[in-house]
């Protein structure tokens, strides 16, 4: 009997593991046999200066607790991606969460930053600028309750934008080197390919307008007419003579910086908001529909369209849901659209990223999530 009843044991035993393994066979066969999931689309792009990295920015959920983290899964989490253009080779991941509206690289390539915005269920406004240090992934700066940035692109100081300020830090020594009175609270910033000044989008009580203010001088040393509908964008040509901001309806304007009056306006016949960005040599304007990806690109010289490209999934979305009267929503219109330095292709935000040629259209390099 007792035999009998260790030889019944050893059976179930046998079984038991025979189950398990069954159990484990087939969870593998499973994950072999998932569908493929396709890479998200970024929702900002950036180059380093010299080319030789890109970064990228996938706006994300956070984890619904407070202090609020990023979700749990990878796949719904915000991330910030740093790639060597070359290889294609992935060499940094940091997770975040929020909507993202630019990424960029510090002139030196020591650091890339990320601005989100992000509002808890208690409409608690949780925006934030991150600076992180490149080659250990570790955060260097966080400036809490801020929303917009632009790296100086000669020294190592970065301009930060809060609701009500506007300040220039070292990068060194984190200490505030300056502030700027004329472009407190703009809902993005630029500095001028010199360094000498910067510009912002600024709402005011008669509308939203470009002011520009002199680095050495922080005074507001121009400002545009308002125009009644937001904006975001406004990106200076290389030779800092001309600025072009993106506006909804497939306008594109171009000012003159030194009046910031109007000079000119390209039409992309797209109807979403436009985010302009101009070639290295200043030659062609490129312009990005925030609606659908579609990119249109200009010859300055006589205003002709001389490209158009299309996107399969070139559509994003936002995490955060505004109320109809909340008109202001920088969200709508990232970073998404860029220039390669040698100005021969353009990175597009749509399947994680695409470096796509601009004569051809041919894709050359694809970075996924």
């Amino acid at each position: 009997m007792f035999r009998f009843a260790c030889r019944c044991e050893a059976v179930l035993v046998a079984f038991t593991r025979f189950s398990a393994m069954f159990a484990v066979l087939s969870c593998a066969t499973t994950s072999v046999a998932a569908p493929f999931v396709p890479a998200r689309d970024a929702h900002c792009v950036a180059f380093s200066t010299d080319g030789s990295l890109v970064a990228t920015g996938i706006s994300g959920l956070s984890n619904e607790e407070f202090p609020p983290r990023p979700h749990p899964n990878p796949r719904k989490c915000g991330v910030v991606q740093v790639w060597s253009t070359q290889s294609g080779e992935r060499l940094r991941r940091v997770e975040t969460f929020g909507d993202l509206t630019q990424v960029a690289f510090s002139a030196d390539n020591q650091f890339v930053a990320a601005s989100r915005l992000f509002v808890t269920a208690d409409k608690l406004q949780l925006n934030e600028v991150r600076v992180w240090n490149i080659e250990t992934g570790k955060p260097a700066y966080t400036f809490d309750r801020c929303h917009a940035f632009s790296f100086s692109p000669h020294g190592n100081a970065i301009a930060i934008a809060s609701q009500l300020r506007c300040v220039v830090y070292d990068l060194t020594s984190g200490a505030k080197l300056k502030q700027f009175p004329g472009v407190a609270g703009a809902i993005s910033l630029r500095y001028s390919p010199s360094g000498e000044r910067l510009l912002g989008v600024v709402e005011t009580d008669y509308g939203f307008e470009l002011r520009l203010c002199d680095v050495a001088d922080p005074t507001i040393q121009t400002s545009s007419s308002p125009l009644d509908e937001p904006f975001y964008s406004a990106k200076f040509s290389p030779t800092g003579e001309t600025v072009a901001s993106g506006h909804t309806g497939g306008n594109v304007l171009l000012w003159d910086t030194n009046s910031l009056t109007p000079i000119r306006r390209l039409q992309s016949g797209g109807r979403g908001l436009q985010h302009p960005f101009f070639s290295p040599d200043g030659a062609i304007l490129g312009a990005g529909d925030q609606v659908n990806g579609d990119v249109v690109f200009w010859d300055l010289i006589n205003g002709e369209e001389v490209a158009r490209y299309t996107f399969e999934k070139g559509s994003f979305h936002t995490y955060r849901l505004r109320k109809p009267e909340e008109r202001v929503a920088p969200e709508r219109d990232p970073e998404r659209f860029v220039f390669s330095p040698d100005g021969q292709s353009f990175l597009s935000a749509p399947h994680g990223g695409i470096l796509r040629q601009v004569a051809t259209g041919q894709d050359t390099r694809r970075f996924g999530d």
